[in-house]
């Protein structure tokens, strides 16, 4: 079977459009980059080339190294984009063109004078490594007398451009650098909204028999993709996306990270620890489950939708698209893979509703605080394997967690067999766990995880009434 390459496309009859030439840099091979946000400028804005600059070092991750695949594949991958709008079901092959060449070293594309865009995923799990990266480009950019770059910073949190300018910064120490870093680079924060996975070995090969080509970097992805980006509006001369493309430069970006928060991180908080308990394995599983689908839709209707009569009908179109997107009939979203990282969803787009609510209420709302409880469940089972991953047993099967390694080394201490109020107590009183705060000052919540924990100690499948 022949592996994908450009002199193939027309072969196959696959839509081609040429970048005219390198003008982006993006650090990293992430599900977000490739997924969504590749994806995305891709149909915006097909002249834009790109070069991708991995992290250095071998690849350590599991299967093949991305950066070779991508390489030998001249930059394509294909996107098999599948579910539904609306009503209608949704099946798309995409074969995403706008990376031009695969760096070995930062240096190769920094001198490039026509270069004006520069990714970066401040949630990925390599940040630091494509951070170094970052740092060295942007530094003999700035020894040639280059110009600086809108560097777009992905992210989950409108500060997200800080700590990527300060990452950077601190890697080059010079004062002259930093001055230039601050004067000509433009750091702006974006939101890349979407589903979208790397298929495993076992899907790839299937739908590559499909296909009738090879394709080592076959990614699996939702209809929905959006990106928002909070950036001047001459950054529209360098980035001239297409209306209805699916990017939005706006002047402010937290009503878009509010309204994410809220409609989609979450239900999925809601959703995730609680379905796995139950014995779900993808976020289509959980919709099928008659009680946990209606649990999730009274955290919703009762607690996660704001009193407000005119927010709440704001609000509710998006909530409507997030159930659409969990059930996804067309398109596996494995459940823990997708909900990661659970704990940040918790800390930003749960716990301000929950203290929120005990300020008002003197008690914490009692969905969110058993979803909290079945979080804890999951986590405290955590354990460290040879490779230095955490996993957690159902049964038979074994499951990966992705997320803070700090607090999941925190919660390979504790046990989901613990008394549950020294369960609930270790859990929500340890500061490492929840960036500096203690969960037990909020009115009540002690007390109702651990009846919560329990609960499910006594019954797995248990859920609020």
């Amino acid at each position: 079977m022949q592996r994908l390459n450009r002199g193939m496309l027309r072969r196959y009859d696959i839509p081609e459009h040429a970048p005219s030439g390198v003008r982006a840099v993006q650090f990293g091979l992430g599900e977000v980059l490739l997924g969504v946000a590749d994806r995305l400028l891709d149909a915006a804005c097909p002249a834009l080339g790109i070069a991708c600059v991995p992290p250095e070092g071998p690849w350590t991750g599991e299967g093949a190294d991305p950066a070779a695949l991508l390489r030998e594949q001249e930059g394509l991958y294909t996107l098999l984009v599948r579910g539904y709008r609306g009503e209608t079901p949704v099946k798309d092959e995409v074969v995403v063109q706008s990376i031009l060449c695969v760096a070995d070293d930062p240096q190769e594309p920094a001198f490039n004078p026509a270069l004006v865009l520069g990714l970066l995923d401040t949630e990925a799990p390599d940040f630091n490594a494509n951070a170094v990266n970052a740092a060295k480009l942007l530094s003999l950019r700035f020894e040639a007398g280059l110009n600086g770059l809108y560097m777009l910073c992905l992210g989950e949190d409108a500060d997200c451009t800080h700590r990527a300018r300060e990452a950077i910064a601190a890697l080059t120490p010079d004062p002259a650098f930093r001055k230039w870093l601050c004067d000509s680079c433009a750091f702006c924060p974006a939101l890349a909204d979407g589903l979208a996975f790397r298929a495993d070995a076992k899907a790839a090969a299937r739908q590559c028999a499909e296909m009738n080509y090879a394709d080592g970097m076959l990614h699996l992805a939702e209809p929905y993709a959006h990106m928002t980006i909070q950036a001047p509006v001459r950054l529209r001369e360098v980035l001239p996306v297409r209306d209805g493309g699916g990017i939005s430069i706006v002047d402010d970006l937290v009503p878009a990270l509010n309204d994410k928060r809220r409609a989609f991180d979450a239900g999925l908080f809601a959703m995730a620890a609680p379905g796995w308990l139950l014995g779900c394995n993808t976020l289509s599983d959980c919709m099928k489950h008659e009680r946990l689908r209606d649990f999730v839709g009274r955290c919703y209707a009762d607690e996660l939708l704001p009193a407000d009569p005119d927010a709440r009908a704001a609000i509710a179109p998006r909530v409507i698209q997030a159930f659409e997107r969990f059930e996804n009939p067309l398109n596996e979203n494995a459940l823990l893979p997708t909900a990661r990282p659970l704990l940040m969803r918790f800390r930003r787009a749960v716990l301000p509703i929950m203290r929120a609510w005990a300020d008002e209420n003197f008690e914490p709302p009692r969905l969110l605080s058993f979803a909290l409880a079945a979080t804890i469940m999951l986590y405290a089972g955590a354990r460290s394997n040879a490779e230095g991953r955490y996993e957690v047993y159902r049964g038979t099967q074994v499951f990966t967690l992705e997320d803070d390694p700090e607090a999941l080394a925190v919660f390979a201490t504790l046990s989901h067999d613990m008394p549950p109020e020294a369960l609930a107590y270790a859990a929500l009183a340890d500061r490492e766990l929840w960036h500096g705060e203690d969960l037990r000052d909020i009115d009540g919540l002690e007390a109702r995880v651990a009846l919560d924990i329990a609960n499910l100690q006594r019954k797995p499948d248990y859920l609020p009434e």
